[in-house]
């Protein structure tokens, strides 16, 4: 027989730890219900994963769904300034194709150059590091830029507000041969899309988004 006793000062640590979770009496009996205290307990000797389900984000009386879908079949059409002869390459275009078929937008990851949070960075030296670091292929691109775009403004507010969501993986040349990063900000209420040149600096606000480890699964090679 187990000899555990909850003593006094541990049982109001719980209870506080309880109350500060917003946790009620029905938790605690649910959690002395069949195995849901082992489980838990798996989960602390880090012999079990907890996995989080996505919520559907309310704005208003609108139920926003965070799934963005994206239909890799087909190529996106990009802007006549860019270097069509560079579009072409079959590198760009495999670099292109990579990506999940949808991801939620609530689990991208962020990423910031070391020195970006604190200041400016050329464009040019953020992509230069996530090409070294192979983290390009996980990076958004101009088609999921694209599918984002689609969800409208209030869903770009309740994920990306404040922020400029970039496409590091379709950096593209325009006819001049400045390399151009695709993005997207909030102007005048709406989505708006651009192409940002690398040699200006960029900021804290503009992170760059990668995939969540799950959504990478369906990566193709």
């Amino acid at each position: 027989m187990s000899e555990f006793m909850l003593g006094q000062g541990l049982g109001h640590e719980l209870e506080m730890a309880i109350g500060r979770t917003g946790g009620i009496t029905a938790d605690v009996q649910w959690l002395r219900t069949g195995s849901n205290f082992e489980n838990v307990r798996l989960l602390a000797r880090g012999e079990a994963e907890l996995v989080l389900k996505p919520k559907p984000v309310v704005a208003g009386a609108i139920i926003i769904d965070p799934i963005v879908r994206v239909d890799r079949s087909i190529r996106p059409v990009y802007p006549d300034f860019l270097n069509q002869e560079y579009l072409k390459k079959s590198e760009f275009i495999a670099l292109e194709r990579l990506g999940p078929s949808e991801f939620d937008a609530s689990r991208l990851r962020k990423w910031w150059h070391p020195k970006q949070k604190k200041g400016r960075v050329l464009g040019d030296v953020i992509h230069d590091v996530l090409v070294k670091k192979n983290l390009l292929s996980s990076c958004l691109g101009f088609a999921d830029l694209l599918g984002i775009k689609a969800k409208g403004i209030e869903f770009f507010r309740q994920h990306f507000k404040g922020q400029a969501v970039f496409g590091w993986r379709s950096v593209v040349p325009n006819r001049d041969g400045y390399f151009l990063v695709p993005c997207l900000v909030e102007r005048g209420g709406a989505v708006v899309q651009r192409w940002l040149w690398l040699g200006h600096g960029f900021g804290a606000a503009g992170p760059a988004l990668r995939f969540a480890k799950l959504d990478l699964r369906s990566l193709e090679t």
